[in-house]
């Protein structure tokens, strides 16, 4: 069924390809640099403001009576500060928050420019979950702040400042402005825990709702100011921690939404993209340091060139260099190849001898049908509202898990186990197919299906298609027949193929600070609320029932006991009729 030699001549270009990925390689770009001194912002008045508004408005759940009190007070301070501007405030009807549909308010003001250029913007949110949660105010009042010092100066290119709510999940606010705000939009900075304590070493975050994150000189921008005002250096991202976000692109910031539209956007906050504690201690110090650096930022965009083309970017960070998307797209089909050659030569095969694939294919469907059906009942909750989730998803905690997650979790469990028990085996029965079956179209459905599936991948995402080459290639060898792998081996090699998988959960265990039923309870509400989109979400199911399949094979697989020898022949061959008895022997 499966010819080596096309596959190992297949592996031939992926020399070739691995040499121009090394000669792709780019240098990072140079952050911009400001040589003014912010030494304007006054932190005493910032912290000032923060602990007034924190005695104020104890309770700012997105689209409370406190959140939309704030907003207003919000609107006065920059009238307060910034009087020849003109202060808006506008309505986001029925927003989706944790809370539900709310009605949301979005404050924001712009302070003009002396030169056309690509305006640069400010956003800080006001909302939170526990009462009082001083350090989430924070990034309000230094922006407050900031407009105060820009309203005194005289910036080339225009600067929005604009407080919104909904960051606690949804990201309402900050969507309804990326739609309202005037374009082309150079530089966003968004604002949030700048006075609480330290918890990460990613100060500055760029991920992106979708593929992609900020533009790379915005970040290293953000991070050069930050260093310069507080001496505390912003980590950047892995190339795994990278990999894994292009690959399964899921942010809480909100920054995100902004750099899935196309704009520019980092969040800068000492909790990286999750949110202070509502008992976090503040420091007036901190921030100052963290306000004054926003401000060193934004002075470097006022008097630096345009970055705004670049993003979003997807560009692979690996020891300080670049490498490009279409690298990635170059590298992951090479690796692809050899596999999709093989399995297709192996189905052209099969089809000359009659043997039958339609139904093996179909059987491994089959056997996704349960993945797809429990993942449309939780997408199901998430539409009629069961549980209050949202798109993007709220950051972890936000949501706690309950007895009603519990309920749902078993629900699911249940569901797919009836699918696989009863459905699954109705369906075999019509196609006349068994688990067991020998037949060699049962031991390439798998790699066929998968191998279907990796191509669509890699036409949307290569970076997730990265994560099936083992998988495509590994399943193919298990599943053919001129590889007789003991039943052990070929379970193991399938479990070894998960692994780029298992990194990618890793990396999210890692950034998220989740325990592994914590990661569960995050993906199921991801699922709830449309993360990813229903159809990317059919198409990993899909992939999970072509390993199911693969796995079923492998555990039904049986060694072949050695067959005695009972029928030998000459040591050595003469040639017909050397034995006698031949008729066109007897004749000469």
């Amino acid at each position: 069924m499966l010819d080596p030699r096309i596959y190992r001549a297949a592996f031939v270009p992926v020399l070739f390809v691995l040499i121009i990925v090394a000669f792709s390689l780019e240098n990072r770009p140079a952050p911009l640099r400001s040589e003014l001194v912010p030494a304007a912002f006054d932190g005493g008045r910032a912290a000032r403001m923060m602990a007034s508004l924190s005695d104020q408005y104890p309770s700012r759940r997105p689209g409370s009576a406190g959140d939309q009190k704030l907003a207003l007070r919000v609107a006065q301070e920059l009238r307060a500060v910034m009087p020849k501007v003109a202060v808006r405030t506008r309505a986001v009807k029925n927003a989706s928050t944790v809370d539900g549909s709310r009605d949301l308010i979005t404050v924001d003001a712009t302070q003009p420019g002396s030169a056309p250029a690509a305006q640069l913007v400010v956003v800080s949110a006001r909302d939170a979950l526990a009462p009082r949660s001083a350090a989430s105010l924070s990034g309000t009042a230094a922006m407050i702040e900031i407009a105060r010092v820009i309203a005194l100066a005289r910036p080339l290119r225009s600067v929005t400042f604009a407080s919104v709510s909904g960051s606690t999940g949804g990201q309402a606010g900050i969507k309804k402005l990326v739609q309202q705000l005037s374009r082309p939009v150079d530089a966003m900075i968004v604002l949030g825990d700048l006075a609480g304590p330290v918890t990460t070493d990613q100060l500055v975050t760029g991920w992106s709702t979708s593929s992609g994150a900020a533009p790379l000189v915005l970040s290293r921008t953000v991070a050069t100011a930050l260093r310069a005002e507080t001496g505390l250096k912003a980590a950047s991202p892995l190339a795994r921690s990278e990999l894994a976000r292009f690959a399964w692109p899921v942010t809480v910031g909100q920054q995100g939404p902004a750099v899935a539209a196309g704009i520019p956007a980092v969040l800068l906050s000492a909790s990286g993209e999750l949110p202070p504690a509502s008992d976090a201690p503040v420091d007036s110090k901190r921030l100052q340091g963290f306000g004054r650096a926003a401000l060193r930022s934004l002075t470097a965009f006022d008097g630096g060139a345009k970055i705004s083309d670049a993003s979003p970017s997807l560009d692979l960070v690996i020891t300080r260099k670049l490498l490009p998307p279409w690298a990635i797209r170059l590298l992951a089909a090479a690796l692809l190849l050899p596999a999709l050659l093989a399995a297709g030569d192996a189905f052209a095969r099969l089809r000359r001898e009659r043997s039958p694939v339609a139904r093996w294919i179909v059987w491994v469907l089959a056997i996704a049908l349960p993945f797809a059906l429990a993942t449309l009942f939780i997408r199901a909750l998430g539409l009629l509202s069961v549980l209050n989730v949202t798109n993007p998803p709220a950051p972890p905690g936000s949501l706690p898990f309950s007895a009603a997650g519990i309920g749902i979790m078993i629900s699911a469990g249940v569901i797919f186990g009836l699918a696989w028990l009863l459905l699954r085996p109705l369906i075999n029965g019509a196609l006349t197919v068994s688990d067991s079956s020998e037949a060699p179209g049962a031991s390439l459905a798998p790699s066929l299906v998968i191998a279907v599936a990796a191509v669509v991948v890699w036409i949307i995402n290569p970076y997730a298609a990265l994560l099936l080459v083992l998988p495509v290639n590994i399943w193919l060898l298990v599943g053919a027949r001129e590889l007789p792998l003991r039943r052990r081996w070929a379970i193991f090699w399938i479990l070894v193929s998960l692994l780029p998988i298992l990194a990618v959960a890793v990396a999210y265990l890692d950034q998220y600070s989740l325990s592994p039923f914590g990661l569960i309870w995050f993906i199921l509400l991801s699922l709830a609320g449309g993360t990813p989109s229903l159809l990317a979400a059919i198409g990993w199911c899909v992939a999970c029932g072509a390993g199911a399949a693969a796995l079923l094979r492998a555990t039904r697989r049986e060694r072949r006991p050695d067959q005695a020898i009972t029928v030998r022949g000459p040591v050595s061959y003469a040639g017909p009729g050397s034995l006698g008895g031949v008729a066109s022997a007897r004749r000469r």
